[in-house]
């Protein structure tokens, strides 16, 4: 696979993973760029099927690595650009402040929990991927993620105070 169809399939997933750790464009785009250039650095050591677990994976650590630099872990916003345009649409000006003011609200309770938790619950609940796939990218067995899952949304129900849609 060529360079030029590796970004044509995988950038905009890569970007969007970067830009829900990092709130950053500029950073998501040049760390998406670094991802792929990685890639073929270590094409020959990748399984074959295993492409995007193995970009995710490394784009993760290029995002961690980061914050260690700075010395700084922190969580950021993020908006499930996939759901049907009909769902994300509110009608009225009040359901718009309303949608607005819960979703600062989510984004609030994500940054306090632990980093773990964060990772599990962008990758399973706004990026939906499958157990394994989540296994594949942050190298834990499938009894982890469930259990990490599991407690992730705890922890969140109960930084919203009790108040959490089991379709966060």
């Amino acid at each position: 696979m060529s360079i030029e169809e590796l970004f044509y399939l995988h950038n905009q997933t890569i970007f969007k993973y970067l830009y829900y750790l990092l709130n950053d464009e500029k950073l998501a785009e040049d760390f998406t760029q670094e991802t792929i250039i990685r890639y073929f650095k270590y094409e020959q050591t990748i399984k074959e099927g295993a492409e995007l677990a193995w970009l995710r994976r490394t784009a993760r650590n290029l995002a961690y690595d980061h914050y260690r630099r700075k010395k700084l872990i922190q969580f950021v916003p993020f908006l499930n650009q996939d759901v049907e345009v009909e769902q994300s649409i509110p009608h009225t000006p009040h359901q718009w402040l309303i949608q607005q003011e819960e979703a600062k609200a989510l984004y609030l309770a994500i940054s306090k929990l632990k980093l773990a938790y964060r990772d599990v619950l962008i990758l399973r609940k706004i990026e939906c991927l499958s157990i394994q796939e989540t296994c594949d990218v942050l190298g834990w067995n499938e009894g982890k993620v469930k259990n990490t899952l599991k407690r992730a949304l705890l922890a969140l129900k109960k930084q919203l105070g009790g108040e959490l849609d089991e379709e966060v």
